[in-house]
């Protein structure tokens, strides 16, 4: 039997995300499904190389951060337009209030369980209020399972991912084969 390799970081130039492939599908639609929502200021939060931020045009203003810099600076060079900046998802360097949309395309599986509560907070802080996050999640059914991607640090439940909405209000959910929610930050 064959081994599966991820391949974890989205660019159009890996093997496994060339046009009309699945995964090429998939970045693609949410980052356009996610463009319906945003407006004024917004962060893309991982942003990896920039490639899905690319698909973003209704912001006014569009800063994408991701911990790595190879990413960032392969980002830099892709995409005019967008700024990039270095930095952690969980500990952004923007002032409270600073952002009108936030996007977390596949972000919150990557950190840890305890984590993803300290995400979510993060998201809200930096949110003006009434402002919107866009956040996409893969769901396990059953707690504790995992799909073997080792990228994924911690893989939740739609239980646990609701248990980290808190400050937020839920404006809009569907869960296709990842759920999608639209949120507005409670302030």
């Amino acid at each position: 039997m064959a081994e599966h390799v991820y391949v974890e970081r989205a660019d159009p130039e890996s093997a496994g995300y060339e046009e009309g492939t699945r995964r090429y599908k998939n970045v693609v639609n949410r980052y356009k499904w996610a463009n319906n929502y945003v407006h004024g200021i917004t962060i893309d939060m991982p942003t990896g190389m920039g490639w899905g931020a690319s698909y973003i045009t209704n912001a006014d203003r569009l800063i994408g951060i991701d911990k790595s810099p190879h990413a960032i600076e392969k980002a830099r060079r892709l995409y005019s337009g967008i700024e990039f900046e270095v930095g952690d998802m969980l500990w952004t360097s923007f002032d409270s209030g600073f952002a009108d949309a936030v996007i977390c395309c596949e972000g919150y599986e990557h950190v840890a369980r305890r984590d993803q509560f300290l995400l979510m907070e993060e998201i809200h802080r930096i949110l003006k209020p009434g402002g919107v996050a866009i956040l996409t999640v893969p769901i396990s059914d059953n707690k504790g399972d995992h799909t073997g991607n080792e990228f994924h640090l911690y893989e939740p439940t739609l239980t646990e991912v609701q248990d980290t909405l808190g400050n937020f209000k839920v404006v809009e959910y569907e869960k296709p084969n990842v759920a999608r929610y639209v949120l507005e930050a409670i302030k």
